[in-house]
């Protein structure tokens, strides 16, 4: 528990000074001027008291009781405050100094020295080289920060690696009147952890969003573990910093440690139902949701209004985040039709004209409430000079206040000539926007958040994908049997997919032209010839592939002419049946290493390097996931059927992916594996791998 963090009874300040621009003095100052409810102990050798409060030589000569102590000292006197801390007792410091282990050799040293002295005596630490904690709760009102955003109290908490992208993201949040109701940025993170505090944010009945921005991980699957849990409960919106390669050696050398690649982040962050975000804008303004409003129970979006554009941008922004406009009930018209003036639009966008009056508001907001068509509103308001907008306002808040659907709202407005009416919004508890596209993506994130958690808590978690103890152990053998050279030979490969029963291609491996031609017999033509040798990794682009063989002769001659231009190899050759139609598609795994594989799925052949139209999901994966990756890709429309074409057997795909998936589970020393192509028939009629490429390496 990080009690003694976030609500400690008493707190030290080793390095408290009366100089205004010292750290110490600020971290001081903060607890005071926010009304920290418990006892605040400056610790400095030099001055019997610092900013009206006593003074002590050190912390193991405070009187009272401190759980929390910060230092605030040259870091190579870290060592011995912290041994002082031990015979006080202190429970947790916070190590505001830097000169560890960001700046490499002997900061390095330093810091597994202060870790070494923690340990030993039972103490938690945070940082070294980082911020502090911030928890407005009424019963604690700590401020163990040294920056300068004032506190509010909110119900949106906040965990930043990098304390400059911290405050930005806090001092947004003031900006919005939103508030914030805890704040941790851990600096290096030696022992408190990032999954550590978000599991206690998680805990917190206060908070109902978590906020985290991430420069590295150093224990992703620790991370996964506590990030699916708090998830299931209350939504996470996450940024990962270090996505291109420039800003991920900007990355490595602040912090040492660099979560491989995005897409890493990207599987992780989907696996775990947490939100990815690239912009602080956005998250902020989609965090103020969440804080204040209840989710959508569905993806059908209400749209009032008294000008037609915002909301026209508001329905293209919804629509295109995957949210409907389904038409109202009659019901729902009728009353509408009573209430509003003739001239109103008593459609899906509502348009209750420039001069809608408060009555025409709240007849609208409470008539969709009760429409059972209706999941949430986006409530539109262009403050007229002829309208009594604190009037329509204070409408729009009462009837708001006990609604069950979420109510999103975008005032445009001056804000200084209309602060009034501003104000009654945002007491209501409406988030109010200044854009409608701004306001329609955070709903979208609500209803999707609001899907997943719905799915999530349906859906059998586990592998899918029955196999019995032999067949894995065989696959095993199989893997083990092939010793020699990086890659697995092609017959092996071909093998290892039917013992996870993954449809294949007929096929057989051969090395003189008679075994060619007696293999083609049995396969019946037309057939593929194919030169196998580990060596060659793009058989198509080096000339090593050969299709729509329809006889012994052609095959005689494709042999001889493969077998003399890639003699060097010494290889064998590999027949196979001629798929014909279908969709080409690519399914592949990549190890990385403990966050275990990454499965990959998208349109195949000769389009993957192109097009790089594909999708990513962590193994293992449910049905759920598979479906979704299939779905996401851009060229979906192709695997359903466009002008006229039949599709493709997306059942059937979907099994691939989680044979696949459970593949590499099942033999984690598969360090890289390709099923390019896959040959997807139309629906029913199954999929066929028409080749197969894998690379093994150590365990994982």
């Amino acid at each position: 528990m990080l009690d003694p963090l976030f609500r400690p009874k008493g707190v030290a300040i080793i390095g408290a000074s009366e100089r205004p621009l010292n750290i110490g003095n600020r971290i001081l100052r903060n607890l005071k001027r926010y009304g920290y409810t418990g006892d605040i102990y400056p610790v400095n050798p030099k001055s019997p008291e610092v900013e009206g409060i006593k003074a002590y030589p050190s912390v193991s000569e405070v009187p009272g009781q401190v759980d929390l102590a910060h230092i605030v000292i040259r870091n190579s006197l870290v060592p011995m405050a912290m041994e002082d801390c031990a015979k006080k007792g202190v429970k947790v410091v916070i190590i505001n100094t830097a000169g560890f282990k960001e700046i490499g050799g002997e900061g390095v040293e330093l810091e597994k020295k202060v870790v070494e002295i923690g340990r030993k005596h039972n103490i938690r630490i945070f940082g070294p080289n980082c911020q502090g904690v911030m928890n407005s709760d009424p019963e604690v009102k700590l401020y163990a920060n040294f920056t300068f955003t004032p506190l509010r109290e909110g119900a949106i908490s906040l965990l930043a690696q990098s304390g400059g992208v911290g405050e930005i993201l806090n001092n947004r949040l003031l900006e919005l009147d939103a508030g914030v109701r805890m704040y941790a940025s851990n600096g290096n993170a030696c022992d408190i952890s990032i999954p550590e505090i978000l599991e206690y944010m998680g805990e917190d009945e206060g908070t109902r969003v978590i906020i985290v921005h991430i420069e590295s991980l150093a224990r992703p699957g620790e991370f996964m573990e506590v990030a699916r849990k708090v998830a299931r409960k209350k939504p996470i919106l996450a940024m990962k910093t270090g996505r291109t390669e420039e800003g991920a050696k900007a990355v490595s050398s602040h912090t040492g440690m660099l979560l491989k690649q995005d897409i890493a982040i990207r599987v992780i962050f989907q696996k775990c139902g947490i939100i990815p975000f690239t912009h602080h804008e956005e998250i902020c303004r989609t965090a103020m949701a969440f804080a204040s409003q209840p989710l959508p129970q569905g993806r059908n979006v209400g749209i009032i209004t008294n000008t037609g554009g915002p909301a026209i941008i508001a329905t293209d922004e919804c629509v295109d985040a995957g949210l409907r406009m389904p038409d109202l009930t009659d019901a729902t018209k009728a009353a509408l039709k009573e209430t509003l003036f003739p001239e109103a639009s008593i459609s899906n966008p509502v348009d209750v004209l420039a001069t809608g009056t408060p009555e025409h508001y709240a007849a609208s907001i409470g008539a969709m409430l009760g429409d059972d068509n209706i999941n949430s509103i986006l409530l539109h308001f262009v403050t007229p000079f002829f309208v009594d907008c604190e009037a329509v306002a204070t409408a729009i808040s009462n009837v708001a206040k006990d609604a069950s659907k979420p109510i999103l709202g975008v005032v445009m407005t001056n804000k200084e000539n209309w602060a009034g009416t501003l104000e009654i919004i945002r007491s209501s508890g409406i988030p109010a926007y200044d854009f409608p596209e701004t306001a329609a993506r955070a709903l979208a994130h609500m209803t999707d958040y609001s899907q997943w958690r719905r799915e999530y808590a349906g859906e059998k978690r586990g592998t899918s994908v029955e196999m019995s103890l032999s067949s894995i152990e065989k696959a095993r053998q199989l893997v083990r049997s092939c010793e020699k050279g990086e890659f697995i030979p092609a017959d092996a490969a071909f093998q290892l997919l039917e013992i996870y029963k993954i449809p294949v291609a007929k096929y057989a491996v051969a090395k003189t032209g008679e075994e060619l031609l007696n293999a083609a017999g049995q396969i019946g033509y037309p057939v593929v010839l194919k030169v196998d040798s580990p060596e060659i990794v793009h058989k198509t682009d080096e000339g090593a592939l050969v299709l729509g063989i329809e006889n012994d002769e052609a095959l005689r001659e494709q042999h001889r002419n493969l077998a003399s231009r890639f003699s060097q190899y010494n290889p064998r050759f590999l027949v196979q049946e001629q798929l014909i139609g279908g969709i080409e598609v690519v399914v592949g795994g990549k190890a990385e290493g403990d966050l275990g594989h990454i499965i990959m799925f998208g349109l195949g052949g000769i389009y993957i390097e192109v097009l790089r139209d594909v999708a990513f999901g962590l193994a293992p994966l449910t049905p759920l996931e598979a479906h979704r990756m299939l779905s996401s890709i851009k060229g979906r429309a192709l695997l359903d059927g466009v002008r006229g074409g039949e599709g493709a057997d997306v059942a059937a795909l979907a099994q691939v992916i989680l044979k696949v998936s459970r593949l590499v589970c099942d033999l984690p020393e598969i360090r890289e594996m390709d099923l390019n192509p896959i040959i997807a028939f139309p629906p029913g009629q199954g999929a066929k791998v028409a080749d197969v490429r894998i690379r093994k390496g150590t365990r994982c």
